[in-house]
């Protein structure tokens, strides 16, 4: 599940959704991946065939890149929110080196 912290549901916009994405990256030959935390309208991700709705606190607040879905959705994540120069950051207490764990097939 994915919960919201409060300064995080309150940064997020009225019509946004988080998204974790999932960015492809080469590593010999294991297909590996970084996962990103980003804020998008929540018109732009809810019909695109490669993202989904994951269990969220709020309900509906998240949404989740398929390849990164089997790794996210047995895990309780939960998402702040930073401030730089006034900009909302989103961030997850995912390790630093989540998706090449996955990718090696260690989850912890």
């Amino acid at each position: 599940m994915i919960r919201l912290s409060p300064s995080a549901r309150e940064a997020l916009g009225r019509d946004q959704v988080l998204v974790f994405d999932w960015h492809r990256l080469a590593i010999c030959c294991a297909a590996a991946g970084e996962v990103q935390l980003r804020r998008a309208p929540v018109s732009s991700v809810e019909h695109r065939r490669n993202y989904r709705p994951i269990t969220s606190d709020p309900p509906g607040s998240a949404y989740v890149h398929n390849l990164a879905f089997p790794h996210l959705a047995s895990r309780d994540i939960v998402v702040d929110v930073r401030r730089r120069l006034g900009v909302p950051h989103f961030t997850a207490d995912l390790p630093d080196d989540f998706g090449l764990r996955v990718s090696l097939g260690r989850q912890t």
